[in-house]
């Protein structure tokens, strides 16, 4: 392990990676065209509440500053969109998690 291993650790991007991918089994990208229908709304609604709970269980375990985050949220963005989603769907995403961590980052303090 190098220097730069442990100074950038793969934990917050991995962690990105995990999400995104979990998105995308659940709720692949060819389904962003029917969120129009409510059952689209609500599958993908019953999706992220998974996710925020994942992102308040890896923030109770890690603790992420502002540069872990935003390599997180980085990572997030990039890798849901290797997986095929609109850009405005990656960017809506994206910020709704980065907002989600600085709402429980807020809380715990």
């Amino acid at each position: 392990m190098g220097l730069m291993d442990r100074i950038f650790s793969r934990r917050e991007t991995d962690f990105a990676e995990q999400l995104a991918e979990k998105i995308h089994r659940q709720f692949p990208p060819a389904s962003e065209s029917s969120l129009d229908k409510k059952g689209s709304q609500r599958r993908l609604e019953a999706i992220l509440e998974s996710v925020i709970k994942d992102i308040g269980a890896f923030q109770k375990e890690s603790r992420p500053g502002w540069f872990a985050t935003a390599r997180l949220g980085n990572a997030f963005r990039w890798k849901l969109s290797d997986l095929g989603y609109s850009k405005n769907f990656v960017e809506e995403l994206t910020e709704g998690m980065i907002k989600q961590i600085m709402m429980k980052k807020e809380a715990g303090k």
